[in-house]
């Protein structure tokens, strides 16, 4: 079992079932720690490659989705107009202070995925580029909506109502980034935000520009504004991993 080295209490095991996002995160993080072992320089680069390889592929995921659940695009509810653009953007404040909250105050839901922003994501992103990040939070925004709001979401609108079809695809989309719980419920609330946009808007570019920016903003954050009051040296192990009997508390 993972651990995770905490620099209050010593080692925690972190529980929950591993997706393939959290091996592909745990992969990274012991590449990084064996550079660190080394005395060389975190590999920013293996970062960016992962989220090509995981959010790249969703964007040609959606294509062949869509054809099995019959509909002709995963773009069909996608157009370049001013106004969704503008909706996007609008619709990407109230989750700013959604974010600060979790980030500064030490809410007991949120405790955990506060820890891994600050023990995993951080470290992890903080070598990126500005221009890095914002290609991450680009190919995010645009491949999960393609997925989830652009084929899994008008797929079941076909046979459930339009509020069904939303809440069934975001609890799909926060399974996707189900890391832990409290990741899990924030992506699912994110989740039902978005698609009540693309029904409200009747654009995809509505929840692409909210996915994109807050993602943007979150990560830029995080590695340039962020100074959290304790760092901690190595994460060690699968740090996405827990029992029934311990928890994670930063």
């Amino acid at each position: 079992m993972g651990t995770v080295n905490c620099p209050r209490q010593g080692k925690h095991p972190i529980r929950g079932k591993q997706n393939l996002r959290a091996r592909l995160v745990g992969w990274f993080i012991n590449l990084q720690n064996r550079q660190m072992e080394t005395n060389k320089p975190p590999f920013p680069r293996s970062m960016v490659y992962l989220a090509i390889l995981v959010e790249g592929g969703l964007v040609l995921l959606a294509y062949p989705l869509s054809w099995l659940l019959g509909l002709s695009s995963p773009l069909g509810q996608f157009k370049p107009e001013w106004t969704p653009a503008l909706a996007g953007l609008l619709g990407t404040l109230p989750l700013v202070p959604l974010f600060l909250l979790i980030v500064y105050f030490p809410i007991p839901l949120f405790e955990k995925l506060r820890g891994i922003s600050r023990d995993v994501i951080r470290p992890m992103m903080e070598g990126c580029t500005m221009v890095d990040l914002i290609g991450i939070s680009l190919l995010a925004g645009v491949g999960e909506e393609m997925v989830f709001r652009g084929a899994l979401q008008p797929w079941l609108a076909r046979e459930f109502s339009p509020f069904t079809a939303i809440v069934l695809t975001a609890i799909a989309f926060g399974l996707l980034h189900a890391l832990t719980l409290s990741y899990f419920i924030l992506a699912t609330f994110m989740g039902i935000y978005l698609g009540c946009l693309l029904v409200w808007t009747d654009n995809l570019l509505a929840p692409m520009m909210v996915h994109f920016l807050y993602d943007a903003f979150a990560l830029i954050f995080l590695t340039r504004v962020w100074k959290p009051a304790e760092q901690k040296g190595e994460v060690s192990g699968d740090p996405f991993q827990e029992d029934e009997e311990s928890e994670y508390d930063p």
